[in-house]
């Protein structure tokens, strides 16, 4: 099950927050850690491709490759902090439909239950907390597929 709060203020302490919203719902998830973890995931997801090395980006390499995860609903996301009207239009756009997301965040989190070497690639980032956040959004996105509403991930410093 997840826990859900009303929006609070971020604090600038120099470590990424994800925040995972439904819509047309005045809260937000919680995550183990303020999902951190998964926000540097998210992030080096995006860099898969570019020639960048780094344990999350085989990571999602693997779960893409090995596991055949649908990477596009993982990559959708923003920035939170808004400095101009473009900020907000590209935050607007990161809504996606929920039961994508789902589906692929099952597919990771069975990659997590089965495959050692994704968990020795968590492990080698420092992403200890990587599963239990991957579970937690799964749990909220699949109840948002089925409310039929959109989620939006972003993050924050």
């Amino acid at each position: 099950m997840f826990t859900l709060c009303e929006f609070r203020d971020s604090r600038h302490t120099g470590v990424m927050r994800l925040h995972v919203e439904m819509k047309d719902i005045d809260a937000e998830l919680i995550l183990p850690n303020d999902g951190a973890d998964l926000a540097a995931f998210l992030s080096f997801a995006n860099l898969r491709g570019f020639g960048a090395t780094h344990p999350l980006i085989a990571l999602a390499d693997r779960l893409h490759d090995q596991h055949h995860v649908a990477m596009g609903p993982l990559t959708i996301f923003y920035g939170r902090d808004i400095e101009d009207d473009e900020d907000a239009e590209k935050l607007e756009k990161a809504w996606q439909p929920a039961g994508p997301l789902a589906d692929s965040l099952d597919s990771v989190c069975t990659a997590f239950e089965t495959d050692v070497q994704v968990l020795a690639l968590a492990r080698r980032a420092d992403a200890g907390g990587l599963g239990a956040q991957l579970d937690a959004v799964r749990t909220f996105s699949r109840g948002a597929a089925l409310a039929g509403k959109a989620v939006r991930l972003s993050f924050s410093e």
